[in-house]
């Protein structure tokens, strides 16, 4: 049901957050037909210019002004609301070099169901990199694109309809209560009357699923720090469009002769060469449209003729991070505070440096250089201030995806990501979700499993 107020005093789950994440995590759990679920969503059906004022945060750093606005959508359905629709799976190099706690079998599996829920084709899981002959420094890795799915408009019939999930709007949680190791209840807000009393609702679980500063904002207020890097390491995949040219030969790559609008076409180093050479994931974009002649190892041939837009991979940094400032909102909480300088320029040279070292020997193709003045541009992927690992001192959840000092508060979203690879991460939060989803269905005796 869609609610300006809870229903009921307490829930079995509390999902706070209506994005990709928490809507997911609370499509799993429906699935246990015993289980009362409520989502709380401090934004309406659509964007209000009020309730959006409360993504400002105090920026130091990087980002342009209206970047959190942006991309912290208060409203239903969160950044879905705004997502181009970019889709990989994860490279694994994260995983074997052990930078997540968890094998990579334990996402790959959840990545079909999320494909469905997203609408991305079989090839996005089932095949999602491609060998190119005569290398094994690069691989063809392409994005696959979502139509892009709105999850407010696929999912408003299900909130609407389903009586055993309330997704309660205009209503701001600001602050965990907890006795001991058990979070109790979640203290609300109007979204629009400051001057309203707080009320509390309480569950035997909670989910935060509020995105890369809500996530650890909420920590923050409510005190669960401890010695744990709560907001520490924020990540983002910093976008060079168009920045350099490349000659490809097309007979080599693994593509289609016909165009394919869900595909985004891209080559990126190869997970077991960055584990060998000890390097971040680089990936560049290309388009199909242009043949040109050009000399390639000594025979001047046609050869395909394309700009190049990179994506990266940066390593967390505890310097880039999430803390309280001073000033505060207009429900009277102190604003985020975020610290972060992307430090990318010397990055992107040597990505692209290597990248086109590996292009050269693999006779596919040639770089030019990159462009002397280049401007880098966000992906809107706030990652890693709620990393997952194996203790609190370099971690906030387990490989649960549980806050390590309470027994039942859990995070969902990219924020637990302790290595972001240089791909989208929406379908990789997806596959999370439904894979905490399960996890939390199981814990409560339900019957909703992977």
């Amino acid at each position: 049901m869609i609610l300006n107020k809870p229903k009921q005093r307490h829930y079995d789950v509390v999902i706070l957050g209506s994005g990709p994440a928490g809507i997911t995590t609370a499509l799993e759990l429906s699935k246990d037909p015993a289980l009362r679920i409520a989502v709380i969503e401090s934004g309406l059906l659509e964007p209000h210019p009020t309730i959006r004022t409360l993504a400002n945060v105090d920026l130091n750093g990087d980002f342009p002004p209206d970047y959190f606005p942006m991309h912290t959508q208060r409203c239903f359905g969160g950044t879905s609301t705004i997502w181009g629709g970019f889709c990989a799976v994860l490279e694994r190099r994260a995983f074997t070099a052990q930078e997540w706690p968890i094998p990579y079998e334990e996402v790959d599996r959840w990545y079909p169901a999320a494909a469905e829920i997203i609408e991305l084709p079989e090839k996005a899981y089932r095949q999602p990199t491609d060998a190119i002959e005569g290398t094994s420094e690069l691989v063809y890795k392409p994005f696959y694109l979502s139509p892009p799915v709105r999850f407010n408009e696929k999912y408003h019939a299900f909130f609407q309809h389903d009586p055993r999930v309330d997704l309660v709007l205009g209503t701001t949680g600001t602050r965990l209560v907890s006795r001991g190791r058990r979070v109790t209840a979640l203290e609300l807000r109007d979204s629009l009357a400051p001057r309203l009393p707080p009320t509390v609702v309480s569950a035997d679980r909670f989910v935060l699923a509020c995105g890369g500063v809500g996530n650890p904002r909420v920590l923050l207020l409510s005190d669960l720090v401890g010695q744990m890097p709560v907001g520490l390491g924020l990540m983002e995949h910093p976008h060079l469009y168009a920045v350099a040219q490349m000659f490809l030969d097309r007979d080599r790559l693994p593509i289609s002769t016909e165009k394919d609008p869900r595909v985004v076409h891209a080559l990126q180093l190869a997970d077991s060469y960055c584990i060998e050479r000890g390097v971040l994931s680089f990936s560049a974009d290309f388009n199909v449209e242009q043949m040109a002649p050009t000399v390639l190892l000594g025979k001047r041939r046609e050869m395909l003729l394309t700009p190049v837009t990179l994506r990266t991979e940066i390593a967390p940094d505890f310097r880039n991070a999430i803390s309280s400032s001073d000033q505060r909102d207009y429900l009277g909480l102190p604003l985020p505070r975020v610290d972060f300088h992307y430090r990318y320029r010397d990055l992107a040279l040597e990505g692209w440096q290597l990248f086109g070292e590996a292009l050269l020997r693999s006779g596919l193709g040639r770089p030019s250089v990159l462009q002397p003045e280049f401007k880098i541009r966000d992906g809107g992927h706030l990652m890693g201030t709620t990393r997952m690992g194996h203790s609190m001192s370099d971690s906030v959840v387990d490989s649960n995806c549980r806050v390590h000092t309470t027994d039942n508060l859990y995070v969902a979203g990219s924020s637990v990501f302790p290595a972001g690879g240089a791909s989208n991460p929406t379908y990789t939060i997806v596959a999370m979700a439904l894979r905490l989803g399960a996890h939390l269905a199981s814990l409560s005796g339900g019957n909703a499993h992977g």
